[in-house]
């Protein structure tokens, strides 16, 4: 649980926290840019990735870490023409060399439907332990919760809808 009750940040907790938040935007550049082999530096040796079962909440959640474990949570997006992961809240409680912290994003996914563009838009809830390795944070313990999706048609640009003469 993140304490909303602390003081006001040292020097270095700042610097942490701007460290964590650059993490955690790095992992959905990582994914929209589509930069795999870049994935797996984000989480320490021992890290893992923990998500949802896409085929419903009654299977048991998929953990990805390390070697092959990261290209099969890559594979995950190959559905996907696009990706736009927009991330918001990012809590996190620092105690030394070990973190914990929440962050919350919306995660745009475009793809083909049947000839027609559509999106899919997830409200992602991450909840993470992060690990200070020789002075560099990295993901220890990051899990996915999904709180709704909503899937819908995507509208042609205005450009495409303006008949030019």
């Amino acid at each position: 649980m993140v304490d909303l009750t602390r003081k006001r940040p040292s020097a270095s907790e700042v610097s942490d926290r701007i460290a964590l938040r650059e993490l955690v935007d790095s992992y959905a550049y990582v994914l929209d840019n589509r930069l795999q082999k870049q994935f797996g530096t984000l989480f320490c040796a021992d890290g893992r990735l923990v998500v949802p079962h896409p085929a419903g909440a009654d299977r048991p959640k998929l953990v990805f870490d390390g070697g092959d474990g990261w290209a099969r949570a890559f594979a995950l997006l190959a559905p996907f023409t696009a990706t736009v992961h927009f991330v918001g809240n990012h809590l996190v409680s620092i105690g030394g060399d070990d973190a914990t912290g929440e962050t919350y994003c919306l995660a745009h996914e475009l793809f083909d439907h049947d000839g027609v563009a559509r999106m899919i838009v997830r409200c992602v809830r991450y909840t993470d332990t992060y690990l200070r390795v020789a002075g560099k944070w990295f993901f220890h313990i990051r899990e996915l919760t999904i709180a709704w999706i909503s899937d819908q048609a995507l509208i042609p640009p205005p450009s495409v809808l303006v008949r030019r003469e």
